[in-house]
């Protein structure tokens, strides 16, 4: 049985949780988890998930699906969780692999998996600051039970010992120069994020992956979608992470600039905020080199495009902080 047969069939018997399935589940994403359209009994459309095995824990994933569903409660646009006929909302296939049904969006998202074709503009950049801003605001004034569980992306979850997406100053992808490169970007941030928490810098669970296939224009404004990342970090983090796509193109100074004025609508921004965005922008894509190791071939030229922007954006910021 291929790979692919066996994960149409798990995601087969996982609409059996919501009714079972009217048409053949349509698998439409295949990366961190598998992702089909599905129209369940009832003509309830969504989008069925299947986790990825090891990634996220139970308590995880009903942790993601508590914050959306609070979200959608106060007005914020998210695919709305969708559970079965007993109220239940995540079901385990097996000990490893656990499926979530969420609602369907309909609309396009304004940018893709990789690299450029950023729909964005400056009305969009700015509504999207503000979509963000909101998402903050409500989230900062949600009561969450004592059972919740996120990943971290504050400090630790991005430069310490083990981080959430791994070390991105190791690996035999980098030489003995860039790996001492990283080094000297890890040690230097580390301690400028710490002055920053001191000066009232800011930790609170958020989205940490605003990029442009995440975020949906629709016929009633933008949506954001995939809630798999949340996690406690730096609300500075997710709006430098919605720009990432375009980084170093002409324009995105413009973008940052429309993203940082829509937020500032809503939560308003000090300076410090904003003179470390270029540096949790090159922290992303530090985060980035990493991430992709585990997830691609040795000799996959995604490596070595990331790891060229890891190191472009380290000398950078060496250079300016």
């Amino acid at each position: 049985m291929s790979v692919k047969t066996s994960i149409q069939r798990y995601a087969e018997k996982a609409c059996s949780f919501w009714g079972g399935c009217i048409d053949t589940p349509k698998l439409i994403k295949n990366r961190e988890n598998a992702v089909f359209d599905v129209t369940v009994k009832g003509n309830k459309r969504g989008a069925l998930r299947l986790h990825r095995p090891g990634y996220k824990s139970i308590k995880e994933i009903k942790s993601e699906i508590w914050w959306v569903k609070s979200l959608a409660k106060e007005g914020f646009p998210v695919p709305i969780p969708i559970s079965n006929e007993d109220g239940d909302y995540v079901f385990e296939l097996s000990s490893e692999l656990t499926a979530t049904f969420i609602q369907w969006i309909d609309g396009k998202p304004i940018g893709k998996e990789e690299g450029p074709g950023l729909i964005a503009g400056l009305e969009i950049d700015y509504e999207l600051g503000s979509l963000i801003g909101k998402l903050h605001d409500i989230t900062r004034k949600l009561s969450f039970p004592d059972w919740f569980s996120r990943p971290k992306w504050d400090i630790d979850g991005l430069l310490g010992n083990d981080p959430h997406w791994g070390k991105f100053w190791e690996g035999e992808h980098l030489d003995n120069s860039e790996k001492k490169t990283l080094f000297l970007v890890r040690k230097k941030a580390s301690e400028i994020l710490a002055h920053y928490l001191n000066q009232g810098g800011e930790i609170l669970l958020i989205h940490a992956d605003i990029i442009g296939e995440n975020v949906f224009k629709t016929k009633k404004g933008l949506s954001i979608i995939d809630f798999d990342d949340c996690g406690y970090g730096f609300p500075i983090y997710d709006l430098a992470t919605s720009t990432i796509q375009s980084l170093g193109q002409v324009g995105y100074q413009k973008r940052c600039d429309q993203l940082l004025e829509g937020y500032n609508t809503v939560r308003p921004l000090q300076n410090v905020d904003i003179k470390l965005f270029p540096v949790f922008a090159m922290l992303r894509v530090l985060a980035t080199s990493a991430w992709i190791i585990p997830r691609a071939s040795k000799n996959d030229p995604k490596v070595a495009i990331y790891k060229s922007n890891a190191i472009k954006e380290a000398n950078k910021f060496l250079n300016n902080y």
